[in-house]
Order: C-alpha cells, then sequence, then structure tokens
C-alpha cells in the first residue's frame, strides 16, 4: 500500500503533464485507458472468505448524500461507492473514461463531446444525457447553494449563474431560471452529452471527475425524501440499503453496476463512531477493519505493538491542516460581513492582526504535540506533490518577538490597548473528532505569547460546517484533501472572491486573476509560475494559518486485500475503488 501511494504521488505530475500539455498545447487532455474503473482488472484470491462484508468507521455522520451539495469527507466516503461520473481517475490519477465510453475535443479546445455507455442507474431506469444537463444545472443554480458550484466556472454562462451566489434577495425565478437555459451543456440524444466552455480550460477534464458532475435524474432528487436509502438512486458499484442516521450505513453491489470490475464485497458496513477513542476500540476488538486516520494519541503504542504494528502504515496524502482567520468580507466576497463592520469588531481582519497569530506558532511543536509528529509543517497551501506547490516558503516564521512587533502595529490601527483588551475570539471546530487539543494549543499559544482570549466553541459537524460557511467564527478549524491532483483544486473557490468554499471570508483581486491567467495557460512551465505567485500571494495576505501537510497514519486487517489506495483517500484506505476489495479467510 505504501508504494501504491507513492507511484500515485508521481502520478499527480503525470496528470498535470496531461492537462497542461506542452509548450503548444490548447485542448484538456484526452482520458487514457477508457474503462469505468479505474483497476481493469482484479485477480481472483483463491482463499476468499465466505462472508464478503467490509466493516468501516465514517465517523461523522454526512452531512448530505446529495452529489450536488456534499463537501465533507465522510459524505464523500459513501458517495464514492454510489455514483460514477463522467470521466473518473485511476490508481495513478489519470483521467480515464467511466460513465462515458469515449469523448472528443474540439480543435478550440471549448466542445467536449461525451457519448454515453450503455448504463442504468440501481432502479433499473437507463442513464440518458439529459439528466447530466439536469445535473449540472441544478450544481450551479445559486438556488441550490452548492459549495462546489465554482467548478462550473469555464461552463458558457457559467459565470452569471455563479455571480448570483449569495445573493440578497435572490432575483426572480424567471431570471435564474433564463441564464441556466443558456448554460453550455446539451443533450443532443440520450446517449450524447456536449459542454461548451467559454475558455480552454486546461484542468477541466480533471474537475469533472469530481462526485458533484455525476448523473441525477430529476424526478428521484426532486422527490420527499430522495436521499434516504428506501428512496436512493444511484449509478455506482454500490447502492443505499440502509441509512440509520448517525449510527450506521449499509451499502451492497449495485446490479446494474456497468463497471469492469465487478464487486466482490456483498456488503459494505459503515457505523458512525466521531469518538476516535471508540474507533479504535471497534478495531482492536475487531469490530471494524479498517481506520484512517490513526488517532494520534495512539500512534507510538501501536508501533510498539507486535499484532498491530504488522497491521500499520505511514502514507503521504495530498492534504493540508489548516485554521481560517476571518478575513471579514461577507460569503459574496464583495462586501464587509454585518458582524465585521470594522477591524476592531473583528480582529482577524486586520492582516498584522493575521500575520501576528500566525508567528506566534511553533508549527513543528505543533505537530509533533497533536498529531505524533506525522506530517511536514507547512507555510503555504498547496499540497507537495502537486505542481504549483512553493515547499519551502514561509513568510511568517515561528518568532515571537516577531509576533509582539506585528501585534503592536495591529493594536495600534485597531484602537486596543492591548491583546488583552480584545474580546475573546471565537474558535470553532467539530467536537468528537480529536480537535480539541489542536484548538487548545493554538488558544493556549496566543494567550502565552500576547495575553489574547478565546472561546473555543465545539459543535456538531452539520453546524460547524454551516457556520464555518457564514463566517460566524474569528478562527475556524479547516482540512483540505486534494479533490482531483491539479492546483486550481487547491485555491480556486477557496481562495478566490466569494468562492463556494472560501470559508476564511478572503478576497485578493490579484490571486482572482493569476488563477485566471492560468487557467487558460497552456505553457506548462508559466501555469506552474502562476500557481506559485498566487499560492505565495495567499500566504503573504496570511489569509489562513497554514499548519501542516498531511502523512496519514492507517490501519488494515491482514485479511483485508484488494484495496487500491491513491493519496486523495481520507476517510476510507481505497475508499475511491471499494470494488476492488476483497475479504480473505480468516
Amino acid at each position: 500500500m505504501p508504494q501504491k501511494r507513492l507511484l500515485a504521488i508521481v502520478g499527480a505530475f503525470a496528470i498535470f503533464a496531461a492537462a497542461c500539455g506542452g509548450p503548444t498545447a490548447s485542448a484538456p487532455p484526452a482520458s487514457v485507458d477508457p474503462g469505468a474503473s479505474a483497476p481493469a482488472s482484479v485477480e481472483p484470491s483463491s482463499n476468499l472468505a465466505a462472508d464478503q462484508i467490509l466493516h468501516v468507521d465514517l465517523g461523522q455522520e454526512p452531512p448530505t448524500l446529495d452529489p450536488n451539495k456534499a463537501q465533507d469527507a465522510s459524505s464523500l466516503a459513501v458517495l464514492r461507492a454510489l455514483h460514477r461520473p463522467l470521466v473518473y481517475i485511476n490508481e495513478n490519477l489519470e483521467v480515464v473514461d467511466a460513465l462515458a465510453a469515449s469523448h472528443e475535443v474540439s480543435a478550440d479546445a471549448k466542445t467536449l463531446t461525451f457519448t454515453l455507455r450503455d448504463a442504468k442507474y440501481s432502479n433499473g431506469e437507463q442513464i440518458v444525457a439529459g439528466d447530466l444537463v439536469y445535473s449540472w444545472k441544478r450544481l450551479v443554480d445559486p438556488r441550490t447553494a452548492a459549495p462546489y458550484s465554482y467548478v462550473m466556472g469555464e461552463v458558457a454562462g457559467g459565470a452569471d449563474l455563479l455571480a448570483l451566489a449569495g445573493a440578497d434577495p435572490m432575483p426572480p425565478d424567471a431570471e435564474i431560471d433564463a441564464l441556466l437555459d443558456k448554460l453550455g451543456v446539451a443533450a443532443p440524444d440520450d446517449s450524447t452529452f456536449v459542454v461548451t466552455l467559454d475558455t480552454p480550460a486546461t484542468y477541466f477534464l480533471s474537475a469533472m471527475t469530481l462526485w458533484v458532475g455525476v448523473p441525477i435524474q430529476e424526478k428521484w432528487i426532486t422527490a420527499e425524501g430522495a436521499t434516504e436509502a428506501a428512496n436512493y438512486v444511484s449509478s455506482g458499484p454500490f447502492m443505499l440499503d440502509t441509512w440509520d442516521h448517525n449510527s450506521q450505513i449499509i451499502l451492497k453491489p449495485n446490479p446494474n453496476w456497468y463497471g469492469d470490475v465487478k464487486p466482490t464485497l456483498t456488503e459494505i458496513n459503515m457505523i458512525m463512531s466521531p469518538e476516535p477513542a471508540q474507533t479504535m476500540a471497534a478495531y482492536e476488538a475487531g469490530e471494524i477493519d479498517m481506520v484512517l486516520p490513526v488517532p494520534s494519541e495512539d500512534v507510538e503504542r501501536i508501533k510498539g505493538d507486535a499484532v498491530l504494528g504488522a497491521e500499520y502504515a505511514e502514507l503521504t496524502d495530498l492534504s493540508v491542516t489548516y485554521y481560517n482567520y476571518n478575513n471579514g468580507l461577507d460569503p459574496t466576497g464583495t462586501k464587509k460581513a454585518a458582524r465585521c463592520p470594522d477591524e476592531k469588531s473583528c480582529p482577524t481582519s486586520n492582516k498584522d492582526f493575521r500575520i501576528a497569530l500566525t508567528q506566534a506558532i511553533d508549527k513543528t511543536s505543533f505537530q509533533q504535540a497533536t498529531f505524533a509528529g506525522l506530517g511536514k509543517v507547512a507555510g503555504t497551501f498547496i499540497q507537495p506533490g502537486i505542481p504549483g506547490a512553493t515547499e519551502d516558503y514561509e513568510p511568517y516564521p515561528y518568532d515571537p518577538e516577531a509576533a509582539k512587533a506585528s501585534m503592536d502595529k495591529a493594536l495600534a490601527a485597531m484602537g486596543y490597548a492591548s491583546a488583552a483588551d480584545i474580546p475573546a475570539l471565537k474558535m470553532g471546530f467539530n467536537s468528537g473528532s480529536g480537535h480539541e487539543p489542536r484548538v487548545a494549543f493554538l488558544a493556549q499559544a496566543w494567550l502565552d505569547t500576547f495575553g489574547l482570549k478565546t472561546e473555543q466553541i465545539g459543535s456538531d459537524f452539520a453546524v460547524f460546517l454551516t457556520q464555518r460557511t457564514a463566517g460566524e467564527y474569528d478562527i475556524a478549524r479547516n482540512g483540505w484533501g486534494a479533490d482531483y491532483p491539479h492546483a486550481n483544486n487547491q485555491l480556486n473557490g477557496l481562495f478566490t472572491c466569494g468562492g463556494g468554499n472560501n470559508d476564511q471570508q478572503y478576497c485578493n483581486p490579484a490571486v482572482d486573476d493569476l488563477l485566471a491567467q492560468a487557467a487558460v495557460e497552456a505553457d506548462q512551465a508559466a501555469q506552474v509560475a502562476l500557481y506559485e505567485q498566487a499560492n505565495k500571494l495567499i500566504a503573504d495576505d496570511a489569509a489562513s494559518l497554514f499548519l501542516r501537510w498531511g502523512v496519514q497514519a492507517e490501519l488494515v486487517k491482514p485479511y483485508v486485500t484488494g484495496i487500491t489506495t491513491t493519496p486523495m483517500d481520507s476517510t476510507i484506505p481505497g475508499e475511491h475503488f471499494y470494488e476492488t476489495i476483497q475479504i480473505l479467510e480468516h
């Protein structure tokens, strides 16, 4: 498994080269190795167990299983079993045809035509191109409020719809519907789906591997209780059999799955244990077969255990741990938020204040104390392994004296005599997932360095996501794992003005300009340079507190085989390809 991870990271470079082309390339990449799922086949095992049930732990209750609306790791760990888009990734992170049997790109790289394979949903009904038209329009419809709607920005007409995101009041339905009618998606017939782009975005085909663009039946998703197990309609290798909220999800093979690799598993049993200690206890009791990630506090004990140590692995992943600073804008990114009319009311909207907070954190000690030393200290956002990363750039390293000087400058601008006079900063996090000691570490560092007070607010995961997006915290826990291995996925939407995942309420038009240039730049070296500039500028602005790039520890029972890992797995080892997993006799 570690070797496969290494290959996958190397594959990240391969997909970037394909997406950007050579110096004269202008088209998005053609996919490679056509097939409905990444691995071409699974070698049959001679000692398969009679009981082919995989037991895993999702951790948190998925906030939603609506593909257009999902954004979190727990939801995605389920959705990757339930749905497949037109194109997908293989184990080397290369783009491959999935629902699409083939596709063509026009000479000007602005029209993509997909021919669908003969495929059915779990309800037995045919998957048709019109379902993709509906899904994509619903994704970018501002009334849907989909966090990942921004991936439609390069589709013809998409920018006009994205401009309405967060509008208050929302325009009349007739006005929105008229814009949706102009969106560059069409179904000339049931097996043909055509996408028209405003610009030949070099990364667009990679973005189409995301769960948000899967086919969706309108009559399904608009029905009452659509995402409950009794009504759920899937297009992937598995279907939703049971969803006992906050307790258990059971998936079973989709009898209509069109993929070349049919699941060996007869069931995936997903329990939900928000407390990491419960997850570890379940694994050690033999109740679940995998843990990802292993709680930091258990790492050293596991390494020293003769049995558990043999089941343990440390795997580099494409992720970053960071904390949002509230930069003070509303979700549209165009004006100050109501709770942040000025810097005195919202200290984290002051750049020098954010710099001071950053300089006060010893990231190495943070990693040692709260992540068992796993990971690599981060000064910027884009993860190593993705072109555009600026791995050695750290504009505000740990320096308590410099931090105090930056704080003095901020206090003078805000009109405070001392940091102790600032009302307690609200620090938000999802409780019960092991984040408490990390929040406490940061809070203590700021108290010790500045006398700054904080209020540490733990919430249910779904509540926390909603409040973080709304900008209700001064500082909020966050993390990002690559959805597709391209720098556009790391910055676009997260640090663009009004972006759907811009939970730090940040806006710098210069960053937006750099990303817009990079999106259409065909020369690989020039494109990488633009992403590097944007990455550094975000760090220079101290938009967020970037702490560590990921190394995750996992445990897998020795009888679980056929796991196809990628460095983008975040909750379940091999979660992109459940259909390859098998259970051996034990």
